[in-house]
């Protein structure tokens, strides 16, 4: 059995979490001013060439494939690469792997890697980082966005396969261990995480589905990406992270 790093709750296995992950990846699809405002954090950040790991049903790949850019996206999961297989058939950019870190190493090196609720899921996360950067060129960036604060971690987090939750403190020290320089670093949707203690944590209900989460990316989520421009909230429901490869990596 493996446990999370605060040794309270068991991780599932990789088959029995791509099951549950399945019906969460569908509804996110649909929730496309949530998917819009990653997007908008992200995109001042990418390059010509970009590595997605954990690419999921692709929501998240066709708006990084947009412009242009050259995109190989991977996924561990067999059924989410028959999707992305699928999906972007037509899509000459578009390259689709199955693996992790390691099965992009030979298209490298990437002007941006990015990993959209994927670092959570890597028991050793402090190497992952390390690949990651390993990948990049010089100067090259890698944007992250992960759940936030252990004492949000659920039930619901152990059957998706989530290791943990982040906080801006340790997420910077590991960059940093891992030869990357954290430059833009936010919690992110306050109100998600006020909603996700109460369903998850307190009634221990899927927090991502349901009437809630309609009215919260139909009419919250534009409120809150104009009020993130202007303030930076001390606590979120995820947080998100662009950072970039040290001049000194690998020295």
């Amino acid at each position: 059995m493996v446990w999370t790093e605060r040794g309270r709750k068991p991780v599932s296995e990789f088959s029995t979490a791509d099951v549950q992950l399945a019906d969460t990846l569908e509804t996110l699809e649909d929730k496309t001013n949530y998917t819009a405002w990653i997007f908008e954090l992200v995109a001042p950040y990418l390059g010509a060439r970009v590595l997605e790991v954990g690419a999921g049903h692709g929501t998240i790949t066709a708006r990084l494939a947009q412009e242009g850019r050259q995109v190989v996206a991977t996924d561990l999961s067999a059924r989410c690469v028959r999707i992305l297989e699928e999906k972007f058939a037509a899509e000459p950019n578009v390259e689709i792997l199955t693996g992790s870190i390691d099965v992009a190493a030979a298209g490298g090196p990437y002007d941006t890697a990015v990993l959209v609720n994927v670092l959570e899921h890597i028991e050793d996360d402090q190497q992952a980082l390390h690949q990651l950067a390993s990948l990049l060129a010089p100067g090259g960036r890698l944007i992250l966005w992960v759940p936030a604060f252990n004492f949000l971690y659920s039930d619901f987090d152990r059957k998706i396969g989530h290791f943990r939750r982040y906080r801006i403190r340790d997420l910077r020290q590991k960059l940093s261990q891992a030869g990357l320089e954290a430059n833009d670093v936010r919690y992110v949707n306050p109100i998600g995480a006020a909603g996700w203690f109460l369903l998850a944590r307190v009634l221990r209900r899927d927090p991502v589905s349901g009437r809630p989460v309609d009215l919260l990316d139909r009419y919250l989520v534009p409120v809150l990406k104009v009020l993130d421009r202007h303030v930076r909230p001390p606590f979120g429901q995820s947080l998100f992270v662009a950072s970039a490869r040290s001049a000194h990596f690998g020295k």
